[in-house]
């Protein structure tokens, strides 16, 4: 296994250690920094030592003065403070009233997600949902809601909060679920034995499957329904060093879309494996790391021969049927993928997309 396909990035270092980097390979000045960003030389200088805190403003200064991305800056930013064990944090810390008040707490009741915690009162129990020790909420919690409010687009719909709570239900699904050790090399070598899945129909049948493949790899899969205010449909994430999370929900409840997901976060995990954390869904940004993996999971379900095929086939579903068997997947599987490259309009041919009722992965719901 390479190193960098293992989730340890050498980012001791602070975010400032780049900049400096970036700044002398373009022959820039700390002063001109100041200038661009509309900062002052006291600010930046806590920049480039770690004391100021990468926010979304800052992180899109310094993609649009110096390069990158803004989720390579504020993913630097986040490592970083990961690895030196502090709070990411944009202001100052959020009160707990003000937190709860976001949290999609009649679904977090409802799916069962606090039950763990009935010996405790109310606002007990909520901050012992998000806490590793006592007294940490806020990093499980409102930095967490941060993080996510970075990845959102202006046009987002989803509430910061109920995604933090998404994902930290996901970390502690993910804790009961026992794995080997990441191995991004045994992962890719699997993905035949994953893809070998996709034109089993039943949930029952290949949830399990699935999930031991990615136990031998070191990934926990876990199945979280998504609460009120969270429209996410997967998420990537580390619970540590050594273990990897795929976070599904089965938001869209039909093949094409929940096969697409699955290996749209393995090729996260394989392509991205020092970012933190991704979230899917439609009121997330489009980043060059989401096109990629769009683009990884896209050939993976329809290997590159088969794409003449998907242009020329006759749009009837007997002969989309049998393309599809030709190529290994589901005809749901293909009619989605025909649709997201435009050769189906995104109405035609859903009958043979094979649909999830919530009574068929109720099991597995964590």
């Amino acid at each position: 296994m390479s190193a960098a396909e293992r989730f340890s990035p050498d980012w001791v270092s602070p975010p400032g250690d780049t900049i400096r980097d970036a700044l002398a390979c373009r022959d820039l000045t700390p002063d001109f920094l100041c200038q661009e960003l509309g900062l002052s030389r006291t600010a930046t200088d806590k920049l480039l030592v770690g004391d100021l805190f990468i926010d979304t403003e800052l992180a899109d200064g310094l993609a649009t003065t110096l390069g990158a991305s803004r989720q390579f800056w504020l993913s630097r930013e986040f490592l970083y403070r990961e690895r030196l064990g502090t709070q990411v944090q944009s202001a100052a810390p959020v009160d707990f009233a003000t937190f709860k008040s976001e949290l999609p707490l009649k679904d977090m009741r409802a799916f069962g997600w606090l039950k763990d915690f009935t010996e405790l009162s109310g606002d007990q129990a909520l901050k012992a949902f998000f806490e590793d020790t006592p007294g940490d909420w806020q990093r499980s919690g409102p930095c967490l809601a941060e993080q996510v409010r970075f990845r959102t687009s202006f046009a987002h719909k989803s509430n910061p909060a109920a995604v933090a709570a998404w994902l930290r239900q996901g970390v502690r699904s993910a804790r009961r679920v026992n794995c080997a050790p990441w191995d991004a090399e045994k992962l890719r070598a699997a993905l035949p034995a994953i893809r070998n899945l996709v034109r089993t129909k039943k949930p029952a049948e290949f949830f399990p499957k699935l999930v031991a493949i990615g136990q031998a790899c070191g990934v926990a899969i876990v199945f979280v329904r998504t609460p009120a205010g969270c429209r996410a449909s997967g998420a990537t994430h580390f619970e540590a060093a050594d273990k990897a999370i795929i976070q599904l929900s089965f938001r869209y409840r039909a093949d094409d879309h929940f096969w697409f997901t699955v290996f749209h976060e393995i090729g996260h995990l394989l392509l991205h494996p020092t970012s933190p954390l991704f979230v899917e869904g439609q009121d997330y940004e489009m980043t060059e790391e989401e096109s990629e993996a769009n683009r990884f999971a896209s050939s993976i379900l329809i290997p590159a021969e088969f794409e003449d095929d998907l242009r020329t086939v006759r749009r009837d579903f007997r002969a989309l049927a049998r393309l599809a068997k030709r190529v290994g997947v589901s005809a749901g599987i293909l009619v989605g993928q025909m649709q997201n490259r435009g050769l189906l309009q995104h109405h035609q041919m859903n009958f043979l997309k094979e649909r999830y009722d919530w009574t068929d992965v109720a099991d597995f719901t964590l």
